[in-house]
């Protein structure tokens, strides 16, 4: 596979390494049976709720799943033909789940899973509520310790991840100081400009 190494603008010096085919491999499968393994979370999601499923998600795995490769293309769609059903309810999959809803669930989801890696390296803070796919849940979401706290919807977190691609993922992976910054300035002046239709700070009613 030629170029192992992606690249982003506002950051040069930084790359994102590639998971290696053999490797990448290796993960789907850990994927699988994890997955297998936890039925019980998909088949009562109400309760168990998206943070449950991604504290089953190894680094690796987060990693993989947002690849822009074939690779990382497979395993997002392993993690939705479980995720989706149990987000429509019906986690047993008797029921059809359209393309549209798969999409719209994917959607949101994606940029969920780049948030929770640099949480997980502490480059920001989020929390996230239950069902991400909730057009009225509210994301807690602060880009740095130093930073405002935003209550924000998930067409927003969607709008965000389009708008300032690079910057989301160089502050999700790196902590990049003017990814964060440039995040901060959209989250608090642009957002609602760039098509979120509501206020992109304070808490939800």
């Amino acid at each position: 596979m030629s170029g192992s190494k992606g690249r982003f603008a506002g950051s040069p010096k930084h790359e994102i390494e590639r998971i290696p085919a053999r490797k990448a491999a290796e993960i789907f499968k850990r994927c699988e049976q994890l997955l297998e393994e936890s039925k019980p979370i998909f088949a009562d999601f109400p309760r168990f709720g998206f943070a449950s499923f991604l504290a089953l998600l190894s680094d690796d795995i987060l990693r993989l799943a947002v690849q822009p490769d074939s690779w990382g293309e497979r395993l997002r769609a392993r993690l939705m033909s479980d995720l989706a059903p149990a987000l429509q309810g019906d986690p047993s999959g008797e029921n059809q789940v359209s393309i549209e809803d798969i999409f719209y669930c994917a959607n949101i989801i994606m940029p969920c899973l780049l948030l929770e890696l640099g949480r997980r390296s502490r480059y920001l803070q989020i929390e996230f509520p239950s069902d991400p796919t909730n057009s009225e849940a509210s994301f807690m979401f602060r880009t740095g310790n130093a930073s405002p706290v935003h209550f924000i919807h998930n067409r927003e977190i969607v709008s965000l991840a389009r708008v300032c691609g690079p910057d989301f993922v160089a502050l999700c992976y790196f902590g990049h100081q003017g990814s964060r910054q440039r995040i901060e300035t959209k989250l608090e002046f642009g957002l609602q400009r760039s098509g979120s239709g509501v206020p992109s700070t304070g808490p939800k009613q």
